[in-house]
């Protein structure tokens, strides 16, 4: 069952297992972290997720209680809700995850492939300005974002 969402700048929902959700952050931190300016977007999102030893007790499948923020946690990125710059950010370093996890296998990620082809595809189709509707786990549009979540807002 959908229990995570990851909106993408066209309003077209990635909505998947919770499971696979984590992995895609997990893989987005890692290459956020060998990126310029990268570090403060991937310590944001390490809080996105749960630290298994610790949080996962807490977790209901679409969100968690995070102890180290003292919050509830909900599984849902909308990517437009972060800086123009962390939305870059973000993207670049899951196109270098692509690439990597191509090229390492599961040796650079648990993550089963074809999951996260079927996330990338959906990126590279809201980057060409494909109609949103032809490929989205949703039966609409997510409503525009009004919300500013992340580092770097002023």
């Amino acid at each position: 069952m959908a229990s995570c969402f990851i909106i993408y700048k066209d309003g077209r929902c990635f909505s998947k297992r919770w499971s696979g959700y984590d992995e895609i952050i997990k893989i987005a931190i890692k290459e956020l972290l060998l990126l310029d300016d990268g570090k403060e977007l991937a310590d944001w999102l390490e809080l996105q997720i749960p630290i298994l030893e610790k949080e996962i007790e807490n977790d209901s499948c679409y969100g968690f209680y995070n102890e180290r923020t003292n919050d509830f946690i909900n599984r849902h990125l909308d990517t437009r809700s972060l800086t123009e710059e962390n939305q870059n950010l973000f993207w670049k370093a899951i196109q270098n995850g692509r690439i990597r996890f191509i090229n390492e296998g599961t040796a650079y990620s648990p993550l089963d492939f074809d999951y996260f082809e079927r996330f990338y595809k959906m990126f590279e189709l809201a980057e060409n300005n494909e109609p949103p509707m032809e490929f989205n786990d949703w039966s609409k549009i997510a409503n525009s974002c009004t919300e500013k979540n992340g580092p770097g807002w002023k």
